[in-house]
């Protein structure tokens, strides 16, 4: 019998069939297109995509302490203990919004875990910690699962434009600069709350060939997860998927869909990202 409830932010993209079935509270982020606000998780990812390309300003904002209270006290009516994931807090205040909040609330049932990530990595370690609630474990026990599963996991990914990242303060202007004079495609890396450029090529199917490798590495070291989303590049995201099984054949790879709008206001157009995790 499951005994600890789950509470993600919106930038996870978890599907409302998944959210239903598993019980979780989901606390969204905003997004202002021009001063209008859309609720993540509500909005059209095509309003942003094309908010964009238009070049409007395009604004996020993290939820209040007293929305995540709410997610709390609303699991514990159901569960014995709360085990509360965000996106890594070196790109949103939501994590200290929902620290805020559990010391507020001065329950030590109720846990706040900066993953350490976004786009789907998100995804990936909320689907970890369903499987090992559901399995009987408490929270604590849950806990060490996932914080081991961020140390063993990271994030690559791709965009068209360094500027989006470099405007936002996620990335230096000097790596953004130098990326977009030289035309060419950036691959960064995301973990533990770290982002770096990590390597330049010239094409898109060298972006591919870099990241099926990358894949393969880590593929080598043990049993692997990957799960692969996109901002506006849906046939390069499936195209990566089949060749990512073709060069690996047997490893669990999911596409996830699109980038949470929030993120995406980051990110920018071309956004492709794979989460590659130990199991």
């Amino acid at each position: 019998m499951r005994t600890v409830g789950l509470v993600v932010d919106s930038t996870f993209g978890l599907d409302l069939p998944y959210v239903k079935k598993h019980n979780i509270t989901v606390v969204p982020l905003h997004v202002y297109i021009d001063g209008e606000a859309y609720i993540d998780g509500e909005i059209d990812p095509a309003l942003v995509i094309q908010a964009l390309e238009d070049k409007k300003d395009v604004k996020t904002s993290q939820p209040s302490p007293e929305t995540f209270v709410e997610a709390f006290k609303a699991q514990l009516e159901t569960y014995d203990e709360v085990l509360c994931l965000t996106l890594s807090k070196t790109l949103s205040g939501t994590y200290n919004s929902a620290m805020l909040a559990a010391e507020m609330m001065n329950d030590s049932r109720v846990l706040v875990i900066d993953t350490e990530t976004t786009i789907c990595g998100g995804e990936f370690l909320s689907e970890r910690a369903i499987e090992v609630f559901e399995a009987g474990h408490s929270l604590a026990e849950g806990a060490k699962v996932i914080e081991k599963a961020i140390k063993d996991g990271y994030l690559l990914f791709t965009v068209d434009n360094l500027q989006t990242l470099a405007r936002n303060g996620r990335l230096g202007r000097v790596s953004a600069f130098i990326g977009n004079i030289m035309k060419v495609k950036p691959i960064l890396r995301f973990k533990e709350n770290v982002l770096e450029l990590e390597h330049k090529v010239r094409s898109f199917p060298n972006v591919l060939l870099y990241l099926i490798d990358a894949a393969r590495k880590i593929v080598d070291q043990g049993e692997t997860a990957i799960r692969v989303a996109y901002v506006d590049q849906k046939a390069m995201a499936e195209r990566l998927i089949n060749d990512l099984k073709e060069a690996l054949p047997g490893i669990s790879v999911k596409l996830s869909g699109i980038i949470s709008p929030v993120i995406s206001a980051h990110v920018g157009l071309g956004g492709l990202g794979v989460y590659l995790a130990k199991i």
